[in-house]
């Protein structure tokens, strides 16, 4: 199998496992389309070189995760919104074992018994997975409530909700960007 010095994430990357060559040095087995390689970086170098390449980083991505989600162990990391880059992981990435996922190619969960999964990807890969269905169809919700509320960030659009006949109206100066409320004068 192929080994690749470094790596970064992108749209077709479907997930990342952990993995240690003959010396106990700490690697990284990918799956990108329909293909499988090994990087020889640990995940989280992967995650977070790819984070810096958004202009990101993986504790600035967490943080922006805990501001939407809540204070949460184990949260998914957003990468591009855009581009629907979304990844979770089974596991704490501190800990050893677990897979992370790109949310988006995940195409079906079958519970294996009641602590064991397997992911079905949109690839065809089946990947098992230490972690029931329930917390494992939680944690890829998590992800995909993380990218609607980023994009929806990232296009600038607002919803105003107001009781009509208050007296409240949203206008647009000439040559102004954004909105402005105004009440009865």
């Amino acid at each position: 199998m192929m080994i690749r010095k470094n790596y970064l994430l992108n749209m077709e990357t479907v997930g990342m496992m952990e993995r240690y060559d003959a010396n106990g040095v700490e690697m990284t087995t990918v799956v990108e389309g329909d293909s499988t390689f090994h990087v020889r970086q640990p995940r989280q170098e992967i995650l977070n070189n790819t984070l810096n390449h958004f202009g990101l980083d993986l504790d600035g991505g967490l943080a922006a995760a805990k501001s939407v989600l809540g204070g949460k162990y184990r949260l998914p990391v957003c990468i591009n919104a855009q581009l629907g880059m979304v990844w979770f992981s089974s596991r704490s990435f501190r800990k050893r074992g677990g897979v992370w996922f790109s949310y988006i190619h995940i195409r079906d969960l079958e519970e294996m018994n009641e602590k064991g999964t397997l992911v079905h990807t949109n690839y065809g890969h089946c990947l098992p997975v230490n972690l029931s269905k329930n917390q494992l169809a939680f944690k890829r919700d998590q992800a995909a409530y993380l990218h609607t509320t980023f994009h929806e960030r990232s296009l600038g659009k607002k919803t105003f909700y107001y009781e009509p006949g208050s007296g409240i109206t949203f206008c647009k100066e000439p040559g102004e960007v954004h909105y402005r409320v105004k009440g009865k004068e």
